[in-house]
């Protein structure tokens, strides 16, 4: 089974580049959603250490037990 890699996209192309560059962008990233469903940004200008400080939360939080995690559940309230 050949092993699949998220696709990432360049976010400056977009704020930064030409038009053609800004469209291209949108092209990759609508085709990076359309055939794996997931894309990584990169030169986004999110502060690597928010980043880490991120990931460490989700981690801490996914390790917690079940019982707690369901403290932080919102009852799904059906369409408003």
């Amino acid at each position: 089974m050949a092993k699949r890699a998220i696709p990432l996209v360049d976010l400056s192309k977009f704020t930064e580049g030409t038009p053609e560059e800004r469209t291209a962008f949108v092209a990759e990233l609508g085709k990076a959603f359309h055939e794996i469903g997931f894309v990584g940004v990169i030169n986004h200008g999110i502060p690597k250490q928010l980043i880490d400080d991120f990931y460490r939360s989700s981690r801490a939080f996914f390790a917690l037990p079940e019982d707690v995690k369901r403290k932080y559940e919102i009852p799904w309230l059906g369409s408003i």
